[in-house]
């Protein structure tokens, strides 16, 4: 009983540790949108900057920003949402967007940057269960009581 438990909570919880690979995520949405998740934590006492682009070889196309006097690739004006995630981090939804090769995604907050480099074959489908989570953590607290009270 214990092992599922813990089970469940690992797998339920949000990743805390900030490495490369937990810092940023992609994933396609069931609605065939492309989410961007990057949990950089800003740096104290600056406004809170972020930029989203991605590179395909040596070419880096700016997605979505809110740094003034940069401006977003013409065909992604339109069709991105961005979001802020709590305690910090940014949500990109690029709407009806799948990507069609190797795709290196580069996510910019507050002076700091992080990548992630995605093969086409390797890209998840985005988890409803995590998605929800990550909206509200505090649920994953309950998941053990819900299942000792069984």
């Amino acid at each position: 009983m214990f092992g599922w438990i813990l089970l469940l909570g690992v797998l339920m919880s949000p990743v805390s540790c900030q490495d490369e690979e937990s810092v940023i995520s992609v994933c396609q949405e069931e609605d065939n949108d492309l989410r961007v998740d990057c949990l950089l934590e800003p740096k104290p006492n600056y406004h809170t900057d972020y930029e989203f682009s991605m590179s395909k070889g040596q070419k880096e196309t700016i997605i979505s920003t809110n740094i003034s006097g940069i401006m977003p690739e013409p065909k992604f004006r339109h069709n991105t949402i961005v979001t802020e995630l709590e305690p910090y981090g940014f949500r990109l939804i690029i709407m009806s967007f799948t990507i069609t090769e190797n795709t290196t995604f580069i996510c910019k907050v507050t002076k700091l940057q992080r990548t992630l480099f995605v093969e086409l074959e390797s890209i998840q489908p985005c988890s409803a269960t995590s998605v929800f989570l990550l909206g509200y953590p505090w649920l994953s607290l309950l998941v053990p009581l819900c299942i000792i009270h069984l």
